[in-house]
């Protein structure tokens, strides 16, 4: 399933609110509405008033009347075959007699997945794509790649929307990048993920002059914050749906809220450098992605900080750790640290500079379908260790080494 199940609870059982609870829990992707409301939410388990039906039909009718895709599970304690037929003709979707029992919940559970899968399947063919930009390890330019192949697909499509999210909750800078104003973020997005909704994510925003639309992480370095599970589920679900292409700042700490959008990106970005520490750490994150289940389709990596020298270097690399390089970025330190220095990304900065075309004329090939070769593969490497794999094989990182379980 690519997103959440936001589901709410409005009953006066306590028993029935609980075991419903717990049985809903226990399924994936399923996110539990806090409170009685029911915005932005995709299940509703709602208690007939059994003194006043009518009340509850109406109010079926109105929630329906606002929320069309909304599903409404009725619940009570018992019902006869009138109030049943008038149930399902208001639009109620599936009823539940008390007290719920597993035999009960489970197949009409089944059923609404069912229906989910069918509704959102034509909607995930129009989605915008998640590219998500991670570097194998911190100050190899992970926040600068993001916020320019952001930046560069935003000015050559310009009635695209494309949208930067900075998920560095270890002290995202992104805004500094940029030159915009701080905001919340995500930290205020997700204090209860389960009302968030296009209209709160809208105005959470902050649009760059490009067109670009931004949201900060919300987090300072020294924060010890986490998201709760499925909140980046929700948020990235919901930002897809607005924006054709969204580029997440993964920073480069494998925390549990970057693993979320891993799992539900269209596309990973691996950011290296072509040091032999950064190499290392490059094959060592490659063997975890490979241990998860990853398709090799899925990620792309690329080589920050490129000089033409190092060709050689490339495909030794390349070789040792069975990946194509994607891209390589030319190194101009001094470019993108003026860019950064005065908040403008380099297209704008410095468009003329070969990094800057690199982002122009590259970014294209880069988020776009992957070529025969492109992704990453494990495949056989060469029989005789260079240097490189002989640095390799004295630390303990066997050269086609086939991954192990983390």
């Amino acid at each position: 399933m690519a997103r959440l199940i936001a589901v709410s609870i409005d009953c006066r059982n306590e028993e029935v609110r609980r075991t419903f609870e717990d049985m809903v829990s226990r399924r994936l992707h399923y996110l539990i509405a806090k409170g009685q409301g029911t915005g932005a939410v995709d299940m509703l388990l709602l208690e007939l008033d059994e003194f006043r039906p009518q009340h509850t039909f109406d109010r079926v009718r109105q929630l329906l009347s606002s929320a069309p895709d909304l599903e409404i599970f009725l619940t009570a304690s018992r019902m006869d075959s009138q109030l049943l037929l008038e149930a399902f003709r208001v639009g109620v979707k599936e009823f539940l007699p008390q007290p719920l029992t597993r035999q009960d919940v489970e197949p009409a559970l089944a059923r609404f997945e069912a229906r989910f899968a069918g509704k959102t399947s034509g909607l995930e063919l129009q989605a915008g794509k998640v590219i998500a930009v991670i570097g194998v390890r911190g100050g190899v330019g992970t926040s600068t790649v993001a916020t320019n192949l952001a930046v560069s697909v935003q000015q050559a499509r310009h009635q695209e929307p494309v949208a930067l999210i900075d998920l560095d909750i270890h002290g995202g800078d992104l805004g500094l990048f940029l030159d915009v104003p701080a905001s919340q973020g995500l930290t205020h997005l997700t204090k209860d993920i389960s009302r968030l909704d296009e209209t709160i994510l809208r105005s959470t925003l902050v649009r760059h002059p490009s067109g670009l639309q931004f949201l900060a992480s919300g987090c300072d370095a020294y924060d010890d914050f986490m998201f709760e599970p499925g909140s980046m589920m929700r948020v990235m679900s919901l930002l897809r749906s607005i924006h054709r292409h969204v580029f997440i700042d993964c920073g480069h700490v494998l925390d549990p809220s970057v693993r979320e959008v891993l799992d539900s990106a269209d596309q990973i970005i691996l950011v290296t450098t072509l040091s032999l520490p950064v190499i290392r750490r490059t094959k060592r994150l490659l063997e975890l992605l490979a241990a998860a289940h990853y398709p090799s389709s899925k990620i792309t990596v690329v080589v920050n900080r490129y000089e033409k020298d190092q060709k050689d270097l490339v495909a030794e690399t390349e070789t040792l750790l069975g990946v194509h390089m994607a891209g390589l970025i030319p190194n101009d330190y001094e470019s993108a640290s003026e860019a950064i220095n005065h908040g403008k990304p380099l297209t704008v900065m410095a468009s003329r500079t070969p990094i800057a075309q690199w982002y122009l004329r590259g970014v294209g090939q880069l988020i776009g379908d992957h070529a025969e070769g492109a992704a990453v593969s494990f495949k056989g490497q060469a029989k005789s260790l260079s240097f490189l794999g002989r640095c390799f094989s004295s630390v303990g990182m066997e050269v086609g080494r086939k991954p192990s379980a983390v």
